[in-house]
């Protein structure tokens, strides 16, 4: 982290795959700089799915405030929770205005903003390393594909962009028409709106370790959640409506779904989960391996707050 131009806020980053203590190492900052925190979580924007997703960090006790499209936790914002609810359609792009905006009005209040996540899309939208417009929905396009199999949406979308393919997930079908949507869109020409940004430095904070250290802590989190509530979230989620959601039978939710319906036993769903989010925290690192930018910090060195702390005070104090 190097000295900077003062008139050019800097933005930390803390990123990373998921159980690594992200949040918790974010509210530990903001208390010591001043800071708030925006969550690039593409779960973690939905009401009503707060266990499965992990808001609020299971290893401390905090305590919680709620208020519009934020939360506190021990009087630290975090922004970004709870903007939709889960059948609510919400795009990168959409992430990204909210999230610039938010940035942009944070630093006008004199403190320090704090991007923390394992959305790797929404953080590359977020600091520009992709560069994304917003295109005008094309409804009658958007209707055919999504009467595709998820085989035949898949198969399209590695015709026509296998990179996209291989970096979108596969198994999420809303993405995969809404991806092939932008790929074929006779719109995609038109409306073309610019996002919000400002000039401001990205400051990289990975979290990592070795893989198992990593699974160890996936599965102490899952057995966690598990008997932490998220089968009563699973089952207020379908009271409400939005058990046929794709986020709802999507990671965490669906298995837990197939456990209330009888198709697994608990073990059998809990050993699942932990699989699923094992193929998640993969793909997390794949995506993560793109960007040359990160410092990785590993979370089994003792001191390794310690050095981010160190880091963060220095640049703060350069800049």
């Amino acid at each position: 982290m190097t000295k900077r131009d003062s008139k050019i806020p800097e933005i930390y980053i803390i990123l990373g795959p998921t159980s690594l203590g992200k949040t918790s190492l974010a509210l530990k900052l903001c208390e010591k700089f001043n800071g708030e925190i925006i969550s690039a979580d593409s779960r973690q924007i939905c009401k009503y799915m707060d266990i499965g997703t992990g808001k609020v960090p299971l290893d401390t006790k905090v305590k919680i405030k709620k208020g519009l499209n934020y939360w506190e936790l021990n009087e630290k914002k975090i922004w970004g929770y709870d903007l939709i609810s889960p059948d609510q359609y919400f795009s990168g792009y959409d992430f990204a205005v909210f999230a610039l905006e938010k940035a942009r009005e944070i630093i006008e209040s004199g403190k320090n903003v704090f991007l923390v996540g394992g959305t790797g899309f929404y953080i590359d939208i977020f600091t520009g390393r992709i560069k994304l417009t917003q295109i005008s929905p094309d409804l009658k396009l958007r209707k055919s594909l999504e009467s595709l199999s998820l085989d035949v949406l898949q198969n399209k979308l590695r015709e026509i962009d296998n990179e996209m393919f291989e970096s979108i997930d596969k198994l999420n079908k809303v993405r995969l028409v809404r991806a092939l949507e932008k790929k074929l869109s006779a719109n995609k020409d038109n409306d073309k709106k610019r996002l919000p940004y400002f000039d401001f430095y990205s400051v990289y904070i990975g979290l990592t370790s070795s893989r198992d250290v990593i699974y160890e802590r996936v599965d102490k989190w899952v057995e966690k959640i598990w008997d932490s509530g998220l089968l009563n979230e699973v089952m207020n989620l379908r009271e409400k409506g939005y058990g046929e959601t794709h986020r709802v039978k999507g990671l965490i939710y669906g298995t837990a779904g197939e456990f209330l319906d009888g198709k697994l036993t608990r073990k059998g769903a809990i050993e699942r989960t932990k699989y699923d989010v094992h193929s998640y925290v993969r793909r997390q690192q794949t995506w993560f391996k793109r960007n040359p930018d990160i410092e990785w910090f590993d979370i089994s060195q003792d001191d390794f707050e310690e050095i981010i702390y160190n880091r963060v005070k220095e640049n703060i104090k350069n800049g």
